[in-house]
């Protein structure tokens, strides 16, 4: 069994405690098939209508979730309203990431594989890369310093 489906396993389990969370990807070094013993799990976990103070969501999302993983995981939990990331417009790293690497592990709605690849198609359309050298990435942006604002 690898590491994704394991992954998902666990992910099965916080799902069906948490009627919140309507999607969940998974991206960094695992979700490219690239990870090493200390990698650690890198999580957006996507939600809806959680009736929780805003200035403790991300605390009581990551409890969510983590209870789930064997104490030892490291786990990174970044989290977003569902329908905030579909709307997503100005790009920045963490999403350029979640876009090329993300892989869906659960979608309430049935939109996220789809928002993904028309997303990836208009960056390549504006001509953002992704560069490999050695084990690291950078973004090539077609203009050096430029910004990039989506209409999917």
């Amino acid at each position: 069994m690898d590491t994704v489906d394991i992954i998902d396993r666990y992910i099965k389990k916080v799902i069906s405690e948490n009627p919140f969370i309507t999607g969940i990807i998974l991206f960094g070094s695992i979700a490219r098939g690239e990870e090493r013993e200390r990698s650690d799990i890198d999580l957006l976990v996507l939600w809806d209508d959680l009736q929780v103070d805003p200035d403790e969501r991300h605390v009581y999302i990551y409890k969510a979730v983590s209870k789930h993983f064997p104490p030892s995981t490291s786990l990174t939990v970044i989290d977003m309203k569902y329908t905030d990331f579909l709307k997503t417009e100005k790009v920045t790293s963490l999403f350029l990431n979640v876009v090329y690497d993300g892989i869906v592990l659960y979608d309430k709605h049935g939109k996220l594989k789809s928002f993904l690849s028309k997303v990836k198609k208009e960056l390549e359309r504006k001509g953002v890369k992704r560069v490999k050298i050695g084990k690291y990435y950078y973004w090539k942006l077609p203009k050096a310093g430029g910004k990039i604002e989506l209409k999917v």
